[in-house]
């Protein structure tokens, strides 16, 4: 089955769900998901920081940088807003 059946399966059964503590439960378990992704974005060592900044550092040398405008104008583009 497409990935995308599933997600319109998924949102079509929790419109539908009435049941307050499952919702909470699905939040929860959303919300623990994103901090997740955040933990893994944050340099656990100062290794990981130096290593990072040396990437950043690097992209910067190549170029491999968006200027404020093109981020807006991406995300405008992207999300009409």
């Amino acid at each position: 089955m497409d990935i995308s059946v599933k997600k319109i399966e998924l949102i079509e059964w929790l419109a539908r769900l009435q049941d307050e503590s499952l919702i909470e439960k699905i939040e929860m378990l959303r919300k623990g998901s994103i901090k997740d992704i955040y933990e893994q974005r944050i340099p656990k060592t100062i290794e990981d920081l130096e290593e990072k900044l040396d990437r950043s550092e690097q992209n910067i040398k190549t170029g491999k940088v968006f200027s404020q405008e093109d981020a807006e104008s991406f995300f405008k583009t992207k999300f009409g807003k």
